[in-house]
């Protein structure tokens, strides 16, 4: 793609990366770019979805409270529900995004929304964690949904595939649960996570613009 940019005479480039956070694909990306930097008048990267990390789990941004009540907006409708949303997660610094989310949850007054990852890191989202919380708060029914852009296949096989160490089968085989359903839909089938993406493009571009 940067290579076609540069063959068509792009002076301005804009990049909107699909990622949910400053993570290791993230990073990955701004290097490939900036290694075409001097082919270009100006560059400018778009935040990912989540927008930026932060220090801490309470250090919460718009985005993230856009994010969590579009989400929320979506799918959680159900009282005495608990919903579950699946990140990856990551061995990255970036990690602190998802307890901020969780944070963000909590702040919104979505107490029934849990927060998990595939990766199990940060520790507190691994799945024998996650339902450990759903159990001390005493909900009996469960929803599993993907916190990913795209349902794919960790939506799929890690979420809600058939396998034993699934998270569809993990809470079912922890016996305490009435139900356990799976949602497959990404993020960005989400118009209000789309508008959140063409504002971080709009934002880039304004900042070329001076």
């Amino acid at each position: 793609a940067l290579d076609r940019a540069v063959a068509n005479g792009v002076k301005n480039l804009v990049v909107q990366p699909t990622h949910l956070m400053h993570g290791a694909e993230y990073d990955e990306m701004c290097e490939a770019v900036n290694e075409y930097a001097d082919k270009f008048e100006s560059v400018a990267i778009a935040e990912p979805l989540l927008g930026e990390v932060g220090a801490d789990a309470t250090e919460i941004n718009a985005d993230k409270e856009a994010v969590a009540t579009a989400i929320t907006t979506e799918a959680v409708a159900a009282d005495g529900t608990a919903f579950v949303f699946m990140g990856h997660g990551t061995s990255h610094t970036a990690k602190i995004s998802y307890s901020q989310m969780q944070m963000t949850m909590q702040t919104l007054g979505y107490d029934n929304v849990f927060i998990g990852t595939v990766e199990g890191e940060p520790e507190d989202t691994a799945c024998e964690a996650v339902i450990e919380k759903i159990k001390e708060a005493g909900y009996t029914k469960v929803v599993l949904r993907p916190l990913m852009v795209v349902a794919g296949d960790h939506a799929n096989n890690d979420m809600a595939g058939d396998d034993a160490d699934s998270w569809l089968s993990q809470f079912k085989a922890a016996g305490c649960f009435d139900s356990v359903d799976t949602q497959i839909a990404g993020l960005g089938e989400i118009a209000d996570v789309q508008q959140i993406y063409i504002d971080h493009t709009k934002a880039a571009i304004d900042s070329l613009n001076g």
